[in-house]
């Protein structure tokens, strides 16, 4: 029997970040999208199994290293998907901590992508042209490049989801542009909402770029991350970026204080 996800790239995952105690967070979150994905790319499901998967992954890792876990789903089936099995793999996060008092460097993509391909809207193992495009924004000493779609619009970076600021308002790209709903990126949006911030899910180009105040990108293993620049133009760090990021870490706080010692009892 195949394994389809070596094959043909049929497979999913979700990237989480381990606290130290072994704490993963907004977990029903992230198995929701999975299960998203495999209903549209119908592919078999069991979110016991994922549960399990990542409760033995956590087990795993000392308790008080903070790691990056990633819980694959492969297919696998001659001529077509006839079953799916979880696969686990972690790496200890060195210098995050760093990476959080940073300001990242980021530019524009070498290639746009289409809007509506559905890879865009779920994390499928069919990666390539995110790593592609992370291994570019390296090579050049940056942090993360970002996408423009058909229309030339900003979408997302190859692993991170964008936010702008433009006095005082938050500006982020909506998801029928052509990107992942991350789940960082909707628990900032919630932070924004409960602390009475204007944020709108609106288009943006790169000739928008420099009437923005400020910018920050996130994922579930960075949470929010200041922009220091995106290709030639250079912004500041306003200090409704510190207040998203101090509301973020209050969600965290109530997350694992209230809903993960029932996930993982």
């Amino acid at each position: 029997m195949k394994n389809r996800t070596i094959f043909f790239g049929e497979g999913l995952f979700e990237t989480f970040r381990v606290y130290a105690g072994r704490k993963v967070a907004f977990v029903e979150d992230h198995l929701d999208r999975m299960a998203d994905g495999c209903r549209f790319f119908a592919l078999p499901f069991s979110r016991k199994k994922a549960m399990d998967a990542l409760i033995l992954a956590l087990k795993e890792i000392p308790a008080g290293t903070e790691a990056r876990l990633r819980l694959n789903l492969i297919s696998y089936g001659d001529h077509s998907v006839e079953k799916t099995a979880f696969q686990t793999t972690w790496e200890p996060l060195h210098g995050i901590r760093a990476w959080q008092d940073s300001r990242v460097k980021l530019a524009l993509a070498p290639f746009q992508r289409f809007s509506q391909s559905p890879l865009v809207r779920f994390k499928t193992t069919s990666y390539l042209e995110n790593i592609f495009v992370f291994n570019w924004a390296r090579g050049e000493g940056l942090f993360d490049a970002l996408f423009t779609n058909e229309r030339g619009e900003i979408t997302e970076g190859s692993v991170t989801n964008v936010f702008f600021l433009n006095k005082g308002r938050i500006i982020t790209p909506p998801v029928d542009a052509g990107l992942l709903p991350g789940i960082t990126r909707k628990q900032i949006i919630k932070v924004a909402g409960t602390i009475g911030l204007s944020l709108t899910e609106s288009k943006v180009t790169p000739a928008d770029l420099n009437r923005f105040d400020g910018a920050f990108v996130t994922n579930s293993v960075i949470e929010a991350l200041p922009v220091r620049t995106i290709g030639t133009t250079d912004y500041g760090f306003p200090e409704m970026i510190k207040v998203l990021q101090e509301g973020y870490q209050k969600r965290l706080e109530i997350y694992f204080l209230e809903t993960h010692p029932i996930l993982f009892s």
